[in-house]
């Protein structure tokens, strides 16, 4: 290896590592800056799974209500509270049992309990039926993401870094919508458009591009159900069945509720929907992970913790809830249809008993996570019957074929014409709890989208959302799902606004000496490319063919390999694995694409005599601006020194440059 100094390259990264580590900035006296504490070291014996002493810290009403020796502390006065004097060393009983809090931690937990009683019971958050008061009139979209954002900033004192520039608003629009880093054609057609709403332009066109389509589908079909893996037959049937599908909704910009209603109650009405009968199909008969999926992939909520207790740091999340969504998957059964893989349903069955860890017993219910609940018309149904159909199933569906394994369900083989059909479906229930006037449906896909084109979400992590992660802009949050659902979950529509918004295009060098935390906004905020952007960006710098379907020629020559080695699309933190650093910095397939003879750049620059325009196109190629002087300087005198070996010579130079963070980043 080369050394090779590109110091604003060198600088870029340690910036980054400097920003990454900044703490979070909490509130004095609000229980989300007293949460991680308790969470830490109390809740694994008053949470979700234990409640020693009938005592809850999960939330602020569980710390008023106290235990079973009453209240745990009194506002303003810590030294009277058994929440602070129980953590001292030699107290006794002494908290937590095994374990020392040090004396920043408690002197934290003593401010809270201190300035409890004047800060606590007031809110900075105006509600959702404030917005008629809040919002000026005749706002567009974009003017009300920036006019909420600009109320927060100025309640907390803080001021944006500044706009970048156009060379930069492209390269960021372009990794964001296409997957890639714009061509040189790309960005000389726009750097040299005159129109004053050229960025405005340039966001309509590429959200009605095909290009935009597939890359959409590519990147929620791994949001929604994880990653397919670098090959086999799970990759190959979601590229056969459930990526089409994908690339319909987002060329026909077909509304969420309709996508959720799909995925959940998968009776396709038309060829191009047929493919979203897939989501479920992929759990194989697996009401548990049918139940997770779609609480991760619909709600943006991690349900897997309530399976055995109530959710150990979010309250509202309770055991019942977990087995309900079991049970209204519970008669869902694969089958195979004669348009493909379908989703069928029994009309009986489904009745489950759950335990806590005290050993006490339940029977599931037909509950929602919202509380709501489902009765069955007709009464529990123990035995099928074909006259409970509208779709009649196939005979081994009333007398299966006995599973291959203990525990395991039934396989239907038979090919029928049309998945059976109850004429109570529990499936139908569940999407009507879900999708008719659910303020958690419309949350969920409008904080995944702000994560995946801001870079973290107003809930973060973006699969998260509940009361332990509580979102840094409460309001603005439910503005956008608000407008999101008035607006007939028009995903298009909401990207637009985001995309238009002055918030997105905010530099992420601010020049205060300390930035603005992340989840302030107030900055952009550098966001590592995952595997596709990262493949196809180094095959477009070195000339490789984009084209308009948003393929890049040979990316398939390379694809499994990056994505086996980046898997995160929403990464709760950004801290790359030794695997990553030496498959960038050493790998063998950074260094085959490198020395490919199909890729021109390479091949033009050797052609090129001077080393002064060399320098500039491998700048322009590879980060889409000009060198600085000092990367000028470098670059041409490591050319000239190496005159004999030039090919070498510039493969080594690209390599630097796609290793930087200028280039691993969007920025």
């Amino acid at each position: 290896m080369v050394r090779y100094g590109l110091q604003r390259l060198k600088l870029h990264s340690i910036n980054y590592l400097i920003l990454a580590l900044l703490p979070l900035v909490g509130k004095a006296g609000q229980f989300d800056e007293l949460a991680p504490l308790l969470k830490e070291h109390c809740i694994k014996c008053h949470g979700g799974a234990k409640k020693k002493g009938g005592l809850d810290l999960r939330s602020l009403k569980g710390l008023l209500e106290g235990g079973e020796g009453g209240p745990v502390f009194v506002p303003g006065e810590p030294e009277k509270s058994r929440l602070i004097s129980q953590l001292h060393p030699g107290a006794d009983p002494h908290m937590p049992p095994k374990g020392q809090l040090s004396q920043a931690e408690i002197s934290r937990m003593q401010e809270w309990v201190t300035h409890f009683r004047s800060q606590e019971n007031t809110s900075d958050d105006p509600t959702l039926e404030d917005l008629a008061q809040i919002l000026p009139p005749d706002l567009s979209p974009d003017q009300a993401i920036d006019f909420l954002l600009r109320k927060r900033w100025d309640e907390k004192d803080l001021s944006p870094s500044p706009s970048i520039d156009d060379g930069a608003f492209l390269r960021r629009i372009t990794l964001d919508l296409l997957g890639r880093i714009p061509t040189r054609e790309e960005r000389a057609r726009f750097l040299a458009d005159t129109r004053p709403d050229r960025r405005q332009a340039l966001v309509d066109d590429l959200l009605d591009s095909n290009a935009h389509a597939r890359h959409f589908a590519e990147i929620f079909n791994a949001v929604l159900l994880g990653r397919s893996g670098s090959g086999g037959a799970k990759r190959t049937d979601r590229e056969k069945h459930f990526l089409p599908y994908l690339r319909w909704v987002f060329q026909t910009n077909r509304p969420w509720n309709k996508v959720g209603y799909d995925f959940i109650v998968a009776r396709p009405e038309s060829p191009e929907e047929q493919g979203a009968s897939w989501f479920l199909y992929e759990q194989g008969n697996d009401a548990g992970k049918m139940a997770t999926t779609t609480a991760s992939a619909l709600f943006g909520t991690q349900l897997q913790c309530a399976q055995c207790h109530d959710h150990p740091v979010a309250p509202e999340i309770e055991q019942k809830h977990y087995w309900g969504l079991v049970a209204f998957f519970d008669r869902t059964r694969n089958v195979n249809t004669s348009d493909g893989p379908g989703l069928g349903e029994r009309a009986a069955g489904g009745y489950n008993k759950f335990a806590n860890l005290e050993g006490e017993s339940s029977e599931s219910e037909l509950v929602f996570l919202t509380g709501q609940t489902v009765v069955e018309p007709e009464g529990r149904q123990d035995k099928d019957d074909l006259k409970n159909y509208i779709v009649s199933p196939p005979g081994d569906w009333i007398n299966p074929p006995k599973p291959k394994k203990k525990g395991d369900k039934p396989v239907i083989t038979t090919k029928v014409e049309k998945a059976p059909l109850p004429k109570f479906s529990r499936r139908r229930e569940l999407a009507r709890l879900a999708l008719d006037n659910n303020p958690a449906f419309s949350r969920a896909i409008v904080n995944r989208l702000w994560a995946l084109l801001i870079g973290r979400g107003i809930v973060h992590p973006a699969d998260k959302m509940n009361s332990a992660h509580p979102p840094s802009h409460p309001l603005l949050l439910n503005w956008l799902a608000k407008d999101f659902a008035e607006n007939g979950f028009n995903l298009r529509r909401t990207c637009r606004a985001i995309l238009n918004s002055k918030a997105y295009s905010l530099s992420t060098n601010h020049p205060a000496e300390i930035p603005p935390a992340q989840e302030s906004f107030a900055r952009g905020i550098d966001k590592p490319l995952p595997a596709e952007h990262l493949y196809r960006s180094i095959l477009v710098a070195l000339g490789s063919e984009a084209r308009e379907d948003g393929t890049v020629a040979q990316e398939n020559t390379y694809r499994n390999e990056f994505v086996k080695t980046y898997p995160d699309i929403f990464a709760e933190t950004f801290s790359p694995s030794v695997q990553q650093a030496m498959f960038a910095a050493n790998g063998k397939v950074v260094e085959k694409i490198l020395s490919s003879t199909e890729l021109p750049l390479a091949a033009r620059l050797n052609e090129r005599g001077d080393n002064d325009v060399i320098t500039e196109e491998l700048f322009l190629a590879t980060l889409g601006r000009l060198p600085d002087e000092e990367e000028r300087t470098h670059t041409v005198s490591y050319l000239t020194q190496r005159a004999d070996r030039q090919p070498s010579a510039i493969r080594q130079i690209l390599w630097a440059l796609f290793n930087s963070a200028e280039f691993r980043m969007n920025h």
